[in-house]
């Protein structure tokens, strides 16, 4: 008579724990990776920031206060048409005339309400030893926005203004507006959407309102650039 343990007369295999280690292992390699991605990431956008911070620090009017909110600071923001931001240069460094020749710059690139230039009064007596600044209220961030295309080493500082306003104060790091292909790229865009809207009346620069669609991946590479 045949045992009774199996089927058939042949014994059952014993179950076979199976080892979890070699995929624990991958998963922490994995994680690891992903880390250190992350810290790279950080580490990059924190040296990038310290690359275009002016120093000394602006010296913001009785009133006032300047916050610096980092390169990607306006990420999140729909940029509006050239014709609809007003903006203004201010000279921040040491080269007489040079605020005057970027506005001329500016106003070229289909920024028709550009502002007098004038000198920086947050650097009276002083030199900004960077590239710049680009000033901004809460009001203002979609023209900052813009702005921001065609100055991409600037350092962005939100204020106490109510208006849509954007002041750009140019340092001694400044040399001229050369804004990357994908940058004029986005301004022919927006020019577009606004030339087809004129009759739509008003120049609203907050950030309410209806506002043009720009591809995301168009407007990252505008403003990648090395400072």
């Amino acid at each position: 008579m045949g045992s009774g343990n199996g089927v058939g007369g042949r014994r059952a295999r014993p179950y076979r724990k199976r080892r979890p280690l070699p995929a624990l292992i991958v998963i922490a390699i994995l994680g690891i990776g992903a880390v250190f991605v992350w810290v790279n990431v950080i580490s990059n956008k924190e040296g990038l920031d310290d690359a275009i911070r002016c120093e000394p620090a602006a010296s913001p009017p009785p009133g006032t206060s300047y916050t610096s909110v980092g390169h990607g600071g306006l990420d999140d923001a729909t940029p509006i048409p050239p014709d609809r931001v007003a903006v203004r240069v201010l000279n921040a460094g040491g080269a007489r005339g040079q605020a005057s020749i970027t506005t001329e710059s500016v106003r070229q690139l289909g920024f028709t309400q550009v502002g007098v230039p004038e000198n920086d009064a947050a650097y009276q007596g002083r030199e900004a030893n960077c590239q710049g600044q680009l000033r901004f209220g809460e009001n203002g961030v979609t023209a900052a926005r813009t702005v921001s295309l065609i100055v991409p080493c600037v350092e962005l500082v939100r204020d106490d203004r109510e208006d849509a306003s954007v002041d750009l104060a140019i340092g001694s790091g400044f040399g001229d507006v050369r804004p990357r292909p994908e940058a004029r790229q986005v301004l022919d865009q927006l020019a577009e959407w606004s030339r087809t809207r004129q009759d739509s009346g008003g120049d609203e620069q907050s950030a309410g309102g209806q506002s043009p669609s720009i591809d995301t991946d168009l407007m990252e590479k505008a403003r990648d650039v090395g400072c």
